[in-house]
């Protein structure tokens, strides 16, 4: 059965993990990024060192904002300097949190 508890939460978005199906889950307004416990410590390790300012872009309305491509060449990730901030800082969050976890339930 299916349990996800909330392990971090910034701003718009929520990270949660289930341990029984070893699932974690980043949830940003309308979108939901499903990981097994290893591909998501293998996407905190890929985008932990990216920087905002490296990939600015320019929105159709004029907006900073920057597209974060996926392994799906139709579907990118597109993220606001403050989305931006929240989406990594909830990523280090959950990764402390599961880091903690690991050691109680050990």
């Amino acid at each position: 059965m299916c349990t996800p508890t909330v392990i971090a939460r910034k701003g718009n978005i929520a990270v949660t993990q289930c341990v029984n199906c070893k699932m974690v889950n980043i949830w940003n307004k309308s979108i939901l990024i499903s990981f097994t416990f290893s591909q998501f410590s293998s996407f905190v390790d890929v985008t932990s060192e990216l920087e905002f300012d490296d990939y600015l872009e320019s929105s159709p309305g004029g907006e900073e904002i920057v597209v974060l491509a996926t392994p799906y060449p139709d579907i990118s990730l597109v993220f606001t300097r403050e989305e931006w901030y929240n989406f990594f800082a909830a990523l280090a969050e959950a990764t402390y949190m599961q880091e903690i976890y690991r050691m109680v339930h050990s």
